[in-house]
């Protein structure tokens, strides 16, 4: 028998079926349009930004009925980021001077401040970077419109095997069906860890 050893986030010994999920990684490849199709690429952003908005709030709401405003606070910073006109505007410029495609300045813009962020010294910053992957993931899935796994639509127990859950993915967890969950990633003062104490879902993380 293999023995992994993490990091305890909620205690709890759990015996059960292993569901592994995907990375949900997106590749976006370097891809522009032509100048007349920059206009319809804006308004594919905005549509974009809108519907991760909504679906965030949705998440936030899930979170405030099960465990207090405190927790599902996480999640409405993560669509007013969605919301900011600074970030909406800064990937407008990226299509509208060089061209790009909207998924391609999406990334661009979010990923040039994954890397400001990662250079900073480590800490509080490691959340602020996970934040960013889960918004930068949030927008690329409405625009890509790729249907992923929904982890709240469960009807059987299972244990949660990834290589780590944004606080979006955890706030969908259901506690009748998801026992536990481990991840390859995070730590104790990550989102998912804290969301797990407060959903008492037995967790291991790192």
């Amino acid at each position: 028998m293999d023995v992994y050893r993490g990091i305890p986030v909620y205690p709890g010994v759990v015996i059960g079926p292993a569901l592994p999920l995907d990375t949900d990684g997106f590749l976006i490849p370097k891809r522009s349009v032509d100048p007349g199709l920059v206009e319809n690429e804006i308004q594919r952003l905005k549509n974009a930004l809108s519907k991760a908005a909504i679906s965030v709030r949705k998440n936030q709401a899930e979170v405030s009925s099960k465990v207090g405003s405190q927790f599902a606070a996480i999640l409405g910073a993560h669509a007013q980021m969605i919301e900011d006109p600074f970030l909406s505007n800064e990937i407008v410029t990226k299509i509208s001077s060089n061209n790009f495609t909207a998924e391609y300045a999406v990334s661009q813009v979010l990923r040039q401040h994954i890397k400001e962020m990662e250079a900073l010294p480590k800490g509080a910053m490691v959340s602020r970077t996970a934040d960013l992957f889960d918004i930068e993931k949030q927008i690329l899935g409405q625009l890509i419109e790729q249907k992923q796994q929904e982890l709240g639509n469960l009807t059987s127990p299972v244990v949660i095997l990834a290589h780590d859950l944004s606080p979006n993915e955890t706030a969908k967890l259901n506690k009748q069906f998801v026992h536990a969950f481990a991840t390859e990633a995070g730590g104790r003062r990550s989102h998912p860890s804290i969301l797990a104490g407060a959903m008492e879902i037995p967790a291991v993380v790192g």
